[in-house]
């Protein structure tokens, strides 16, 4: 990363524009943003709406340059609202405007200065003529841009707001990227190409506005701030204060917290700052971790003495909140209306209903059946891949492709309900791959908002030599998350070290056969959307995906969009529907109907309650030529038939007699849910037969 020198600025009043607003998603929106810091939903759904809008970035780039050739090229207009939506989003995380426009000239110039960066491998502000590919444009835009080397587009932006590493001590790029004055900036992007690394060039300096409003800018933020975007180095700064003799304390829960300040007297780089590192800041958080900081010892005309002020860490991937479904535990085959309660800003919902499997399953690579997965890996190489595999013809590869440190990853969607002996069982094969990374299996019970690790292993190393010769059996116990709907996912993670960048089968992890044993699988899952206004939803042959079935149970659960982002599933709630009896079969579909099973209302000779037995329509005449029949077979008079389906509180039988006055009951032989009544005419003049069956009301 590169610096700049500074330039003075005026400063006044601009007031930040509305582009985004909690729960109107816009992720499209590049500038304009406002967002309230001091609303944990607020900030979660300006994270997830606006911040991840620039992820992807990759697939938008349409470089039309070349580095071997010396072709500076050009990016697609996406891609550049990517980086400025990135610039925007942290300018209005810490209260400034975020309404940066891009130059289309500081862009062309800060393209040939990508382009020198890569091409040289290096990065100076000063580039001189015996640069490859110097230009004069080039060489202008270096010495008014921030440079990255390594990274380009929205990731540049990022590495400019972290600004570890030595020489970045006073963060001079994130100051600019933040400068209380700037209004015009420019970025311009080289991508990996080959041996080349790629790099950014983003115009930070000169076109400011007259004026701006004097605040605090500190980053982290006062307020709610992602944990994943929290640096290492913090700051405070204020336009024109003098911090050269300003003290910095932060506490964590009441406890002191040590750090070290980097720099209080460094000048020229946007508005003056502040720059700490604290201690013992943790990689990750569950739940939000508040730190109180306090800077005292401030001077400077108009400039306030000292500023207290809370930073709250926090998950954005975590709502803090589920959604619950309410309503009876039996239904009516005919439907029933749930409710459940309403999540803050949500834009919509997602109801899902399922019916319980018990059958085993297994998660292979192959294209058929198609994987229910999850990828999270970067262009380059094939999450599924035929060079390695233990079953079928692909397994599953985790590597990093070249240029890419990003942590690889996929998630396994099937939903499945845990039991007390379910068991994560897979087969995974080492290659080429550094001892600092690790491959994880990990399990998550909010629908991933947060993972557990439950296995890990390191890279084998860079010799063939350390190859797994075979597949690895795992075998692991998950019990611990009974009666609870879970996904797994396989990370491979960088860990912040080197890796081996390369996309061969000889290269990276191998996993295949993924299983979890005795679990419930939630089946034939049926998803309908809901506004983000709705509180309720009716389970019916719509939602259910068909005709509601009696004795079937169904999982039914709920989930929430906020800030364009689906968060995972809350509880589930287990529904079973009532087996029908003659009076719902009544009441529910032929309420005209009131003389009971025993009558007879559209006077077919059928009583009502045959009428129901069998699957008939109680008002409209169907006779009695609709029952089953009895045919004659091998000198028996035999009817044979599979009652109607949904039908409960029945008796069947059947009766015969030679004279039409004493009856005689025929036994039922059937089997498999079929009814069987078989009499034998033998020798009789006559025979005759009847139905009979017993109705409870």
């Amino acid at each position: 990363m590169g610096y700049l020198g500074g330039l003075a600025a005026a400063l006044a009043s601009v007031q930040p524009l509305h582009a985004w607003q909690p729960g109107t998603g816009s992720p499209t929106a590049a500038s304009g943003f406002s967002v309230d810091t001091t609303n944990r939903r607020d900030v979660l759904a300006f994270y997830q709406c606006v911040y991840q809008a620039s992820e992807g970035y990759a697939s938008r780039m349409a470089w039309t340059g070349n580095t071997g050739s010396g072709q500076a090229g050009t990016t697609a207009a996406a891609f550049k609202e990517d980086v400025r939506r990135r610039v925007n989003f942290y300018r209005a995380m810490v209260g400034q405007p975020g309404d940066i426009t891009f130059s289309t000239t500081k862009s062309q110039k800060d393209q040939a200065a990508a382009l020198m960066m890569s091409a040289n491998n290096t990065l100076s502000h000063n580039p001189t003529a015996s640069w490859l590919y110097y230009s004069a444009t080039g060489k202008e835009a270096a010495g008014k841009s921030n440079l990255a080397l390594g990274t380009y587009g929205p990731e540049s932006v990022n590495g400019y707001m972290r600004d570890d590493g030595d020489g970045n001590e006073w963060v001079g790029h994130r100051r600019w990227v933040l400068h209380s004055v700037a209004k015009e900036m420019g970025t311009g992007d080289v991508p990996t190409s080959g041996t080349y690394r790629p790099a950014n060039a983003l115009w930070v300096m000169g076109d400011y506005k007259t004026s701006a409003t004097a605040k605090f800018i500190a980053w982290p933020n006062e307020g709610y701030v992602p944990a994943p975007l929290v640096p290492a180095r913090w700051s405070l700064g204020y336009p024109g204060a003098d911090f050269s003799w300003a003290d910095v304390t932060m506490t964590k829960n009441g406890i002191d917290v040590p750090l070290t300040i980097t720099s209080n007297d460094d000048t020229g780089y946007g508005d003056n700052s502040i720059v700490w590192e604290p201690e013992g800041l943790p990689s990750s958080v569950a739940d939000d971790v508040p730190y109180v900081v306090t800077v005292s010892g401030i001077s400077g005309t108009g400039v306030p003495t000292s500023k207290s002020y809370t930073v709250r860490l926090f998950n954005p991937d975590v709502l803090g909140e589920s959604v619950t479904v309410s309503g009876p535990a039996t239904l009516p085959a005919s439907g029933q209306s749930y409710t459940f309660n309403a999540i803050g800003q949500a834009e919509s919902y997602q109801v899902e209903v399922s019916k319980g499997s018990q059958a085993a399953w297994l998660e292979g690579a192959e294209d058929s059946p198609v994987p229910q997965v999850v990828e999270e890996v970067s262009p380059g190489y094939s999450l599924r891949q035929t060079g390695l595999y233990r079953t079928g013809s692909k397994g599953f590869q985790l590597t990093f492709p070249s240029g890419v440190f990003t942590d690889q990853a996929f998630t396994v969607t099937r939903g499945v309900i845990a039991s007390a002996g379910s068991r994560l069982r897979f087969y995974d094969r080492a290659r080429f791959s550094t001892t600092t990374t690790t491959l994880s299996a990990q399990v998550s019970a909010d629908g991933g908002g947060t993972w557990t690790t439950v296995f890990s292993r390191n890279g084998v190393g860079l010799s063939s030599a350390y190859w797994d010769t075979d597949w690895v059996a795992r075998d692991i116990a998950v019990g611990a998350y009974a009666g609870q709907a879970i996904q797994v996912r396989f990370l491979l993670a960088s860990n912040g070290g080197s890796v081996v960048q390369n996309v061969t089968s000889n290269h990276g992890f191998f996993i295949d056969d993924v299983t979890v044993t005795e679990t419930t699988q939630l089946a034939d899952p049926v998803v309908t959307t809901l506004a983000g206004t709705a509180t309720s939803f009716t389970l019916d042959s719509t939602t259910a995906g068909g005709s509601l079935t009696g004795g079937t149970s169904y999982v039914l659960r709920v989930r929430p969009n906020v800030g364009t982002h689906w968060f995972g599933y809350g509880a589930m709630k287990t529904v079973t529907v009532q087996m029908p009896t003659y009076a719902t079969w009544i009441a529910g579909q032929y309420p005209a109907v009131t003389e009971g099973a025993g009558g007879d209302h559209d006077g077919d000779g059928v009583p009502n309650g045959v009428e129901y037995a069998f699957g008939l329509n109680p008002a409209q005449g169907n006779g009695r030529l609709d029952l089953p029949a009895f045919v004659e077979s091998g000198g028996a008079l035999v009817s044979d038939y599979a009652p109607p389906p949904d039908v409960n509180g029945v008796v069947y039988g059947a009766e015969w007699s030679d004279n039409l006055k004493d009856w005689h009951p025929i036994s039922d032989t059937g089997t498999g849910g079929r009814h069987k009544f078989s009499v034998t005419v033998g020798t009789q003049p006559r025979v005759f037969v009847r139905h009979k069956v017993v109705v409870t009301p």
